[in-house]
């Protein structure tokens, strides 16, 4: 039997540890330990949260495993019962106590497992779907899918109704499909884009407010040279705003989103997800440092030598790194010798895929 993988910090980068080991757990059937695991919800604490405390207990699910896991415990452990099995599973971030934690990370840890087990799999989602802590409904679809797709992956994706701080309650449905071989790709050179677009959601709030946020996007946009299609959705669910800027390379595709807070201006909104966007394109890289962090498992996952730079704060992208080569080392290499500003990443792909 395979060495246990013990990773001592899984709650940095909220709890990227306990997504990515989970995952890689399931993938390669070795038994995981985490330990100083934090509470994942929009206002983190020391210990396991119930949406952490979901993922694990979905990971066991889906594979018949055996977890040892409590809700506020700082540790967990867990073996694997056999290979991801696909099927219909239901998963609720809120089904121990009331929550608003993000349900995304339950789609990121499932995806390669689920996709590498052939058949397809349903998922009910249930919790925070624009909260902080975990990539929004609207990034899961106009980012993350696009982006998965490229590499490889079939999912379709369906929100159903929204969930804001603090009352969570958003769901949605996925359906994933069978995947085979992954892609790497190149994305050494600054991204250039060829499409930009920005998502307005308003929920239960009077619609000016979005059509305001939209605006002020759409013209900030406009300032620095870059033309843009925007889209505003309503929704019933929950209470709250989300605004999204997303472009497109025609290869992949890099977005920043922001949250509407009581009291800040709609225009506030617009100005902090277009200034974030402007200021990666300055910066020459080829991808942001949180969504390289994202895709870093599927890249480890895939044929070939993956190479890109990247640009923003690196702890997430260096909590992905840890996990990954805790498992595979000599996976990933971060390095910065041209420019300080960037790092460069090179993935060697095991191409996963093929070998099962």
């Amino acid at each position: 039997m395979l060495e246990a993988v013990e990773i001592k910090d899984g709650g940095a980068a909220r709890n990227a540890g306990l997504r990515i080991g989970l995952a890689l757990s399931l993938l390669t059937g070795r038994a995981l330990r985490l330990g100083s695991l934090v509470d994942d919800s929009p206002r983190p604490r020391p210990g396991l949260g119930s949406g952490g405390l979901t993922l694990a207990v979905a990971a066991s699910a889906v594979s018949r495993g055996r977890l040892q896991a409590e809700a506020g415990s700082p540790e967990l452990s867990f073996i694997p019962g056999g290979p991801p099995r696909p099927g219909d599973y239901h998963l609720d971030v809120a089904h121990l106590e009331p929550s608003a934690a993000p349900f995304s990370p339950l789609l990121e840890m499932l995806i390669l497992p689920l996709s590498m087990a052939g058949g397809t799999s349903g998922l009910i989602l249930r919790g925070g779907s624009h909260v902080m802590g975990g990539p929004t409904s609207d990034e899961i679809s106009m980012l993350l899918l696009p982006n998965w797709r490229t590499l490889g992956l079939n999912a379709n994706y369906r929100e159903i109704a929204p969930g804001f701080f603090p009352s969570g309650g958003g769901e949605a449905e996925v359906t994933i499909v069978g995947a085979g071989a992954l892609n790497h790709i190149q994305a050494e050179r600054a991204f250039e884009p060829r499409q930009v677009g920005v998502e307005v959601l308003c929920s239960s709030l009077p619609v000016h407010l979005a059509e305001q946020s939209m605006q002020g996007a759409l013209d900030r946009l406009a300032l620095h040279g870059l033309k843009a299609e925007g889209n505003l959705r309503r929704a019933k669910g929950g209470k709250g705003q989300a605004l999204l800027v997303w472009a497109s390379d025609g290869h992949l595709r890099i977005g920043f989103s922001t949250l509407g807070k009581r009291g800040s201006r709609p225009e506030a909104l617009a100005l902090e997800a277009v200034e974030a966007m402007t200021h990666f394109l300055k910066s020459k890289a080829g991808l942001p440092s949180g969504l390289a962090a994202r895709l870093l498992l599927p890249l480890a996952c895939a044929g070939g030598i993956s190479n890109f730079t990247v640009s923003g704060p690196p702890k997430p992208l260096q909590a992905a790194v840890r996990v990954i080569e805790a498992f595979w080392p000599g996976t990933v290499r971060l390095s910065s010798p041209r420019d300080e500003a960037l790092l460069e990443v090179r993935v060697i792909g095991r191409d996963w895929g093929r070998a099962v």
